[in-house]
């Protein structure tokens, strides 16, 4: 009788009854105590480890992306790269901590600051992506991000930048990103990197959680002409944007001094568009609005538009409806107020005006839309404190599909406004227009997978 051992096992048996339930340092160490059982779940620890992967800019992180790169098979299976905001300058400057480092902490500290500013002041960072960027054939999603997301089963753990639980056991505290300006300087990296390698992938993400976090109209500059950028343009599918224009740089913003709208007008395969703003900055955002509203041409291929964490008057959100009303499929409104001038004043009958139904009966016969998505409604006038506009269900948001005409009554009836109690005649309500939980609110993370549990996977 034969004697039984994991060798003798069936693939499949092996592969999800032992190894997908084995914490990932036992995984490895299974893996490494034969060759067969190396090679039986090479594929099973590629997918699972490699799919996606997040690197921070340090010259050991992003050569870590270079050495995957260079893999004969783990370049074939790496298709989504996200570049983390972790930043030395950031933590110098805006953490407490920094002032309790020891001394050791603080060598740790300034070798990584000398080393992120030499990377990024001598183009070196840009280099080293360009190589990754031409070696990974099915590369197909470049993220921006400034948190390390759930989403991996295994270990019940998060994942994060290749290096930078090392360097936070190191120093006792996280590197965190508090500029904007760096995440626009990442974000034209990434582009003018993918223009050097001659790659144009379908789908761009930039989700920037931290509080007042987001990319500056800075970002979106492009030199013109560029065949190499207009070609990473051209073949934009997707592409995901957290905002924070602010008028600090050129007074009032105008509209046609937008470098965002350029760019936009220089991706006609756009299928989806996701726009998250900063609330407090409502005139900022009813410049980017209008423009999309009025520029003649733009995005003609638009399927889905998200829009998210904003203030905007009913009519501005019909006209942008309306623009791209030819094409558009999916809406999604995640906490978006309606502003607007005309409300009923507070009286002894208690009537009040709410746009949302007159919002949605008109879209609902103006628009082709097949599903729409919305959660965190709210809306706002100068007699009225913020408002939340609820589902009578109880959930936070809902998604209907099918016919618009179909769906469109049972999603208003649905809707349930939360008014406050009348106000007293010396009551002040002010609104501060903020998120408590800093969400953008939309599914990203739906992949489970990649892991960054151990800093020694990259084979």
């Amino acid at each position: 009788m034969a004697t039984a051992s994991l060798t003798g096992l069936p693939l499949e048996l092996l592969v999800h009854l032992i190894a997908v339930y084995l914490p990932t340092e036992d995984l490895g160490a299974l893996r490494l105590t034969d060759k067969y059982l190396e090679k039986a779940l090479f594929d099973t620890f590629a997918r699972e480890f490699f799919t996606k992967r997040q690197f921070m800019l340090s010259t050991s992180s992003l050569q870590t992306l270079v050495d995957i790169s260079r893999h004969g098979a783990l370049n074939k299976t790496l298709k989504h790269v996200i570049i983390g905001m972790e930043s030395f300058q950031s933590f110098q400057d805006a953490d407490p901590g920094f002032w309790n480092l020891s001394d050791a902490q603080r060598r740790v500290f300034f070798a990584g600051f000398a080393d992120q500013f030499s990377l990024m002041s001598s183009g070196h960072d840009r280099t080293l992506l360009v190589e990754a960027f031409r070696n990974l054939p099915n590369l197909d999603t470049i993220g921006i991000r400034d948190y390390s997301a759930n989403g991996r089963v295994r270990d019940g753990g998060r994942w994060s930048s290749y290096g930078a639980p090392t360097i936070s056991r190191q120093l006792g505290y996280d590197l965190q990103i508090y500029s904007n300006e760096f995440a626009s300087c990442v974000f034209q990296l990434v582009m003018q990197a993918l223009a050097d390698a001659n790659r144009v992938i379908p789908s761009i993400e930039t989700i920037l959680r931290g509080q007042l976090a987001g990319l500056t109209d800075l970002a979106f500059y492009l030199r013109s002409p560029d065949r190499k950028i207009d070609a990473v343009l051209s073949g934009l599918e997707q592409l995901l944007l957290t905002l924070h224009f602010t008028n600090s740089l050129r007074g009032t913003l105008n509209v046609d001094l937008l470098f965002l709208g350029s760019f936009l007008l220089r991706t006609p395969s756009l299928k989806h568009l996701r726009l998250n703003f900063q609330k407090p900055h409502t005139s900022t955002t009813y410049t980017v609005l209008q423009h999309l509203v009025t520029t003649p041409n733009l995005l003609p291929s638009l399927q889905r538009l998200d829009l998210g964490m904003m203030s905007t008057s009913p009519d501005t959100l019909l006209q942008i409806m309306s623009k791209f009303s030819v094409t558009l499929q999916h809406v999604s409104l995640w906490k978006t107020e309606l502003r607007y001038d005309n409300s009923v004043l507070w009286n002894d009958s208690e009537d009040r005006y709410n746009p949302w139904p007159r919002v949605l009966r008109v879209i609902s016969t103006t628009s082709h839309l097949s599903r729409m998505t919305l959660g965190c409604l709210g809306q706002l006038s100068e007699h009225e404190e913020p408002i939340h506009v609820k589902f009578k269900d109880g959930k936070i948001s809902h998604e209907y599909s099918g016919d618009v005409k179909d769906w469109m009554p049972q999603l208003i009836n649905q809707l349930v406004v939360s008014w406050p109690q009348r106000p007293a005649e010396d009551s002040n309500y002010t609104s501060d227009g903020e998120s408590a939980d800093g969400e953008d609110g939309f599914i990203d993370d739906d992949e489970p997978m990649d892991e960054d549990a151990s800093e020694d996977d990259a084979d």
